[in-house]
């Protein structure tokens, strides 16, 4: 592949991990709830080829799972399953504006239509693990993934790249600038393989007990690997598996809440699973050490995020005036 359209691909991956890092910074309504912002990167795209589309969704997915620490586990598959599938029809509804010579869809028709989308894939993935009870949070989701499909396009309209050929994103030839480590490549595969078994093993094992050891040796691995250890994130995935397990009732009633039973065997099995969710994600987060091989896309994707990173947070004023100030000097 071209080292343009590698600088080009990597550009809007690290441009999707920016706008997921403004969204940090901006309030929202629930700490577990996400507008998604990201996909911005994927609007600004729409009429790039629809190979380097596909390869754009695939890295936005890899960089940002690499970045936050769930690359090595379920959270991956939902987050590259619901990417592509929106991507995909955004890409669709462009295209076909484009070909019919008619602008039946606007801007915020395609996001929309993804954001709307995404939360379903997003649901159904769930549903895999937790089963048909999380089906009950599929309206709120909808809901809430039309809002912000509606802000996405809004400043996808606001933040504009208008021309990738004057791209300058001051990358070396030769690859990125991270200091060679005294590590051969068999090393990295054997890590990278390791992480998979012991986040894929998890899920067939059934003693809550060694579960339990596993999350914690999980988050002591973390401390070896000088990752800190979020707890919130943990405890909201907790809750949302709990509240899933409210609307499939199976064993005794313990209480009532509403109209929904708490029963004691959807409650042993909430807490296993989400012991399992949060042990695949401590191991998974140990990922950020794998060195990634050099002049590849990922590599060349976090060193330019590096870069916005720091004009973003050395630029004053609001977060558009950075964002923008940002794309400005990446031109």
């Amino acid at each position: 592949m071209q080292l343009q359209i590698k600088q080009k691909l990597a550009f809007l991956s690290a441009l999707a991990l920016l706008f997921s890092y403004a969204e940090m910074i901006l309030p929202r309504p629930l700490p577990f709830l996400r507008f998604g912002f990201g996909n911005i990167a994927l609007l600004l795209s729409l009429e790039l080829p629809f190979s380097q589309f596909l390869l754009l969704a695939f890295f936005k997915s890899c960089v940002s799972s690499l970045v936050s620490g769930t690359l090595f586990s379920p959270f991956f598959l939902i987050s590259i399953s619901q990417t592509f599938a929106s991507g995909l029809l955004m890409y669709f509804l462009a295209f076909f504006n484009r070909k019919s010579g008619a602008r039946l869809f606007s801007v915020y028709g395609i996001s929309v239509s993804g954001s709307v989308l995404s939360a379903a894939v997003q649901v159904y993935c769930c549903v895999l693990y937790l089963g048909y009870g999380v089906t009950g949070l599929l309206g709120p989701m909808i809901i809430f993934n039309t809002l912000s499909g509606i802000l996405t396009a809004f400043f996808s309209t606001k933040i504009g790249v208008h021309s990738f050929e004057s791209l300058n994103l001051s990358l070396s030839e030769s690859g990125t600038k991270q200091e060679k480590r005294n590590s051969s490549f068999f090393p990295q595969i054997f890590a990278a393989i390791f992480l998979l078994s012991v986040t894929g093993s998890v899920f067939f094992i059934q003693n809550t007990y060694a579960l339990v050891f596993i999350l914690l040796s999980g988050f002591i691995a973390q401390k070896i690997c000088k990752r800190k250890i979020f707890i919130l994130p943990h405890l909201f995935m907790w809750i949302f598996v709990l509240v899933s397990s409210i609307f499939e009732p199976s064993g005794k009633v313990l209480f009532k809440i509403w109209h929904f039973s708490v029963t004691d065997e959807s409650l042993f099995l909430a807490f296993q699973k989400s012991i399992r969710l949060s042990a695949a994600a401590a191991f998974s987060q140990c990922a950020f050490l794998l060195k990634l091989p050099e002049n590849s896309i990922l590599a060349l994707t976090l060193e330019c995020y590096k870069k916005m990173n720091e004009s973003f947070r050395n630029t004053d004023g609001s977060v558009f005036q950075k964002l923008k100030a940002v794309l400005g000097k990446q031109q």
